[in-house]
C-alpha cells in the first residue's frame, strides 16, 4: 500500500519516530527527587532527530510543521 498515493498528495504524510525518557535528579542539599522528561522526535524519511524539555514544546513544534505544510500547500 502506498499511503501517498492513497491520499492523493505527496505531502499529506508525515512520520516520526516518538521517544520519551525519564531523568531522575537527585538535589544534594535536600531529600527530594524531582524526574524530568525529555522528548525527541525522528523523521522517518529522513532521520533527522529534534529533542525536546518537554512534551509541550514537541506539541507546539508539530503545530508548526502543520501549519507550514498548509501554507507551502495553499501558495500552489
Amino acid at each position: 500500500m502506498d499511503i501517498k498515493k492513497d491520499l492523493g498528495t505527496r505531502d499529506a504524510y508525515f512520520s516520526y519516530m516518538l521517544r520519551i525518557w525519564r531523568l531522575r535528579s537527585i538535589e544534594k542539599l535536600s531529600s527530594s527527587q524531582e524526574d524530568i522528561w525529555r522528548v525527541s522526535l525522528e523523521n522517518t524519511q529522513t532521520r533527522k532527530q529534534v529533542h525536546f524539555a518537554s512534551l509541550e514544546e514537541m506539541l507546539i513544534f508539530l503545530q508548526n510543521e502543520f501549519i507550514q505544510m498548509d501554507e507551502s500547500t495553499d501558495e500552489v
